[in-house]
């Protein structure tokens, strides 16, 4: 008997993070690590919570992962100038390169996952995991759960 679905897409998910993840662990990193360099970069300035609800994690949680990359030079925390309390996260020109490094890894695997569909294949499952997304994350917000 086959799996259910829900099962298959978290044997995919867990098998291509784990993939993502040892490679990046190969580098020194890890794929929180470029993940939240890629948040932060690409919402440059972001306060930590801000920052902890685009990830989806508890505010701790990125807070002992920014500790990791403010200890590397990676990024770096600014106070807001407004509200002393917030503090602002912005990534330096060094976490800008490893960003790129850890980038080329997950490209590399996106490549992998492609190479192993056909191009209707990668557009159906594309669309088709999107909408698997919105579906679970609207029945959240209709019950008041956080997203998190």
């Amino acid at each position: 008997m086959d799996p259910p679905l829900g099962r298959r897409l978290s044997l995919g998910h867990r098998a291509t993070h784990d993939a993502l993840d040892e490679r990046m662990r190969a580098r020194g990193a890890s794929l929180w690590h470029w993940i939240l360099l890629r948040q932060a970069a690409e919402h440059e300035g972001s306060s930590q919570r801000e920052l902890a609800e685009l990830m989806h994690i508890e505010p701790s949680t990125l807070v002992s992962h920014l500790d990791k990359l403010a200890d590397e030079g990676l990024v770096e925390r600014r106070r807001d100038e407004r509200d002393r309390r917030i503090a602002r996260v912005y990534v330096t020109a060094t976490g800008r390169r490893r960003l790129r490094q850890l980038s080329d890894i997950a490209e590399e695997v996106d490549s992998e996952l492609r190479a192993l569909l056909t191009e209707r294949e990668i557009d159906v499952l594309g669309k088709t995991l999107m909408r698997i997304h919105e579906h679970f994350t609207e029945r959240k917000e209709v019950r008041g759960v956080s997203q998190r």
